[in-house]
């Protein structure tokens, strides 16, 4: 245990200070902001999959080369250096206290009110924390130009949606999935990534023919390869979808610092490129993270469905009856367990007339109608006859009661059908 939790700090430090090496020499003169922060999200899964009591040391190995680098490659002021190593800290044990305080595991982002909830807290306190920074930074340093603290909440924001995602799907991710996992959604999800990247190389690479095959420099344009994300995140859940999101900020990022794309020269936000691509990333982020919860509820809600069906069939089992359900609208009957008594029930679905055929020609217009007249809530017991799969007719019991839709309008009915209480053959 001792050992795994040193392994993961110093991979911890390796990959934060790496991250923030990269992102540092890349410092926008005018903003004083990188385009994206990854460190910071990076810091934010460190807390939300780790207890609080925890927190100090993932907080201090995040502080000390936050504030090494930034004084090294940035060549910040040590008091510069240190506020912006101090927002991070504050920033990022804010958000992930806040999440905790609404639900138990705060990394579940697989879920549509957490992934909202945290969309929610993550963009009101990045934008409260550029402001403060902003603030802070007139009294320890009045020479810097604080007009672009937006610019500094958008690159903490989006870099939260891009890494946080992505961390915390691949710490709880076990490749043994990937043997239950569909074999066709594997591969329209590995097309559909490919799609994307490429799509996005082809908008962002400026090509020859650009303005005959896109609007407005490709501004408009750029948002077309997203479609491809969403069939990523479908095929594929958390895990792929942030990974294909970060490789979505990679092109995205190197293009536009390399005045290339058409959020390059954009002149929708003042000239701030900046700006534009960091945009342009979160929204990717945002959809990818609302799919992969809508995604993971339905999964959920699927296999609910299935739990409780097996637990119905198990117990329709054991009482020797089947339960059934008729659509007077559609004629249809349709079954749940295993016939009593050796019935015919090789199917599940069948129409009334197959159904009424099954039954004894004395008995079909009194199941016509008890079926058809079903006004009250319940209806009485109805005993008739019914052949079985040694062609002779059993004696079976069907009871029932109406159902309605939400509106309380009745719509169909439903009940259990098994062996009477004596069962004489006929």
């Amino acid at each position: 245990m001792i050992r795994h939790r040193v392994l993961s700090h110093l991979a911890y430090v390796v990959a934060y200070s790496g991250l923030a090496l990269v992102s540092m020499r890349h410092l926008d003169a005018t903003t004083l902001s990188t385009l994206f922060w990854p460190p910071v999200g990076l810091l934010m899964a460190a807390l939300l999959l780790n207890p609080p009591r925890r927190w100090p040391v993932w907080m201090a190995l995040a502080a000390v080369p936050h504030t090494a680098i930034g004084m090294l490659v940035a060549h910040r002021t040590p008091g510069i250096a240190l506020v912006f190593a101090t927002a991070d800290l504050v920033f990022c044990a804010t958000v992930a206290a806040l999440l905790r305080l609404r639900q138990r595991d705060p990394a579940n982002l697989a879920t549509l009110p957490g992934a909202l909830w945290f969309i929610g807290v993550l963009s009101t306190c990045a934008a409260l924390a550029g402001a403060l920074v902003a603030q802070v930074l007139r009294l320890v340093q009045p020479a810097t130009s604080v007009d672009h603290w937006y610019v500094w909440s958008m690159a903490g924001f989006v870099s939260c949606m891009i890494i946080t995602p992505l961390v915390v799907a691949w710490a709880n991710f076990r490749f043994r999935r990937l043997a239950d996992q569909n074999l066709l959604h594997l591969w329209v999800g590995l097309i559909a990534a490919f799609a994307l990247l490429i799509g996005t190389t082809i908008v962002f690479d400026d090509p020859p023919r650009a303005t005959a095959l896109v609007w407005h420099d490709g501004f408009g344009m750029s948002y077309g390869p997203l479609l491809f994300l969403a069939v990523v995140a479908l095929c594929w859940g958390a895990p792929g979808g942030s990974l294909t999101v970060a490789g979505l900020a990679i092109v995205a990022g190197s293009y536009t610092m390399s005045g290339m794309g058409p959020y390059a020269n954009i002149l929708h936000f003042a000239g701030e490129p900046l700006l534009a691509v960091q945009g342009y990333v979160g929204c990717a982020a945002v959809l990818n993270l609302i799919i992969n919860a809508l995604s993971a509820d339905r999964e959920r809600a699927l296999h609910r469905n299935g739990t409780l069906k097996a637990q119905l069939q198990a117990a329709l089992r054991v009482s020797g009856q089947v339960a059934w359900e008729f659509w007077p609208a559609a004629g249809r009957l349709q079954w749940l367990g295993q016939w009593p008594l050796g019935l015919a029930g090789e199917r599940d679905e069948m129409t009334l007339d197959e159904w009424l055929e099954r039954t004894h020609p004395q008995d079909r217009d009194k199941v016509r109608a008890w079926l058809h007249g079903m006004d009250a809530p319940y209806a009485r017991p109805l005993q008739f006859r019914l052949r079985g799969a040694d062609d002779r007719y059993h004696a079976v019991e069907m009871t029932g009661s109406r159902a309605s839709t939400e509106s309380g309008a009745p719509d169909r009915m439903m009940g259990l059908l098994g062996a009477a209480r004596s069962d004489m053959p006929f």
